[in-house]
């Protein structure tokens, strides 16, 4: 099959690339940065430009069966990017594909379990629950999903929860901290996660590629087991090779941290790692999932644990010298 890939060159996407390039499927990807771009296989064929391109009523996309639209920014200085990144541009891709003189068989939008809010530590999330996000990322990925289930042609939805693997810059200073041997936690009752290993993730993305129904569908993707921050420590610690000593945040502590770390990232250039959106997230009781519909409808299995996906993120991380041997 023909697919068209944004964010090719991310996290998520190289891996995507990957194995799609693997399978023997022709792979376009919308890259702006050339650089990036070598991190991709060899076969890929690279369609110059970012995320503004949808915007121009002229733009010609390469004719494709599938578009994978991945890009997005998960941490952003404010609101505005956010909506700008993961809103403005999804309206925009729409209105461009309309505008194309081909229709694809199926796009595939990469939304996010920030979108459903925070869970019960019981009971996670299906597909038939509203959707309740806490902050500024959530929130525009749930009203970007409502603009995807209106398209004219076949659409999925898929919320991953965290994702495990290697070079991903999102998870790095967990691996970080662990190999400085001090991890944190909200202090009170063990925060609950649901997570997928991106390998497994991208086997979802590939099942739901290849769905030929018509019409309009959203699936969470994860490992069927949820862990707790616990849990979390203790597979890095085994990653990493060294003993964690977890530290109970109270959540006043975290919140004033996150004032502090805001306000100054206002004044100096760095990238803010604890903003209101982080806090938010980390004070929640839980964050869970189930991917049982997935696994019914599409026949998707995930099959990497937390130790396994760890112990492959750590050795990507030190073949990439992001971390040490």
């Amino acid at each position: 099959m023909r697919y068209f890939v944004t964010g090719a060159t991310g996290f998520i996407g190289q891996h995507l690339c990957q194995a799609l390039c693997a399978a023997g499927h022709e792979v376009t990807a919308l890259v702006r940065s050339p650089k990036k771009a070598k991190s991709l296989p060899e076969t890929v064929t690279l369609h110059a430009g970012d995320l503004s391109l949808f915007r121009h009523a002229d733009a010609v996309l390469p004719e494709a069966d599938v578009v994978i639209h991945l890009a997005g920014v998960v941490s952003a200085p404010s609101p505005a990017e956010y909506e700008a990144i993961n809103y403005d541009a999804v309206r925009d891709l729409l209105g461009c594909l309309e505008r194309q003189s081909w229709t694809p068989r199926r796009l595939l939008f990469a939304s996010s379990l920030a979108a459903a809010g925070p869970s019960s530590a019981s009971v996670p999330w299906t597909e038939d629950a509203p959707l309740a996000p806490i902050e500024p990322y959530g929130d525009a990925k749930a009203r970007a999903e409502k603009l995807v289930a209106a398209a004219p042609f076949s659409t999925t939805s898929f919320r991953p929860c965290v994702v495990f693997g290697p070079d991903d810059p999102a998870t790095l200073t967990l691996f970080r901290a662990a190999q400085s041997g001090v991890g944190i936690r909200v202090a009170g009752e063990a925060q609950r996660i649901s997570f997928v290993d991106v390998r497994d993730l991208v086997s979802a993305i590939q099942c739901m590629a290849e769905d030929e129904r018509d019409g309009h569908f959203t699936y969470y993707v994860s490992h069927p087991e949820p862990i707790d921050m616990y849990d979390l420590w203790r597979g890095l610690s085994r990653a990493v090779g060294r003993k964690v000593r977890v530290v109970p945040i109270p959540k006043a502590v975290l919140y004033g941290a996150m004032r502090v770390a805001t306000a100054a990232s206002r004044v100096f250039p760095f990238q803010n790692q604890l903003d209101e959106k982080q806090y938010r997230q980390m004070a929640a009781p839980a964050f869970l999932c189930s991917s049982a519909a997935l696994q019914r409808e599409r026949a998707w299995k995930p099959v990497v644990g937390l130790d396994a996906s760890l112990a492959h993120a750590a050795a990507g991380y030190r073949r990439s010298g992001l971390l040490r041997a």
